[in-house]
């Protein structure tokens, strides 16, 4: 059988393209390496040149999984930025089943261990800087807009079923669940985040999930 580090008539590989059965671990290479470089000198100073360097291989190579520097950010963006309805893999119809009680703080559970991941505390200061990078704040803006949008759903049940206050906008309902998060992750979940950091975090998220439940439940269900 072929080495992986050879070529099948027996040459070193050069510089390129990675084999496929390093694919996945070179994407993670890919990210760790871009985040490092947009930590330190930005989104707008970063170059894929800079970003294959870094990992070692050719320009060429990182097509072979990001079509360009934007969609680098974009998967750091999707991993660590505002929480979204994709990112927290919604499903509208278990959510109204589970009721508020329980899917509330599921679903506030699902973004604290996506901000809480090693790469998405890194990111935290760039997301502050760079926003969502071509697009900038403005592009940060649009996307917390979008998952106020898609999320807004549930809530929206809940009040037809009764089950919480119908006087509350459901879409800043969403707003309120998920803006005060952004609290304990400034404060706590940083690249240099210590246990008992992690453990603050997750205090002050339980104190806001419990408010949170008690202003919106409607008599007779808080």
């Amino acid at each position: 059988m072929d080495d992986l580090a050879t070529t099948r008539a027996g040459r070193p590989r050069g510089p390129g393209r990675p084999p496929k059965s390093t694919g996945p671990a070179t994407r993670d290479l890919l990210l760790d390496a871009a985040l490092e470089l947009f930590a330190r000198q930005g989104f707008a100073a970063t170059t894929v040149r800079q970003i294959a360097a870094r990992v070692g291989v050719r320009d060429s190579a990182i097509y072979g999984h990001f079509p360009s520097k934007q969609a680098i950010y974009d998967a750091l963006f999707a991993e660590a930025g505002p929480a979204s309805f994709e990112a927290l893999r919604v499903d509208v119809d278990a959510l109204v089943r589970a009721g508020p009680r329980r899917a509330v703080p599921e679903l506030v559970e699902r973004v604290m261990a996506g901000w809480s991941a090693p790469r998405a505390r890194r990111f935290s200061s760039v997301l502050l800087r760079d926003g969502s990078g071509d697009a900038g704040l403005g592009g940060l803006a649009a996307a917390i807009e979008t998952a106020r949008e898609r999320l807004q759903e549930p809530f929206a049940r809940w009040q037809r079923a009764g089950l919480v206050r119908t006087d509350m906008d459901p879409r800043q309902m969403v707003w309120e669940l998920f803006a005060p998060l952004q609290v304990p992750r400034l404060l706590h979940l940083h690249a240099d985040a210590t246990p008992d950091d992690l453990a603050a975090a997750q205090r002050l998220v339980d104190l806001h999930v419990r408010f949170f439940l008690s202003a919106i439940l409607s008599e007779g269900n808080s």
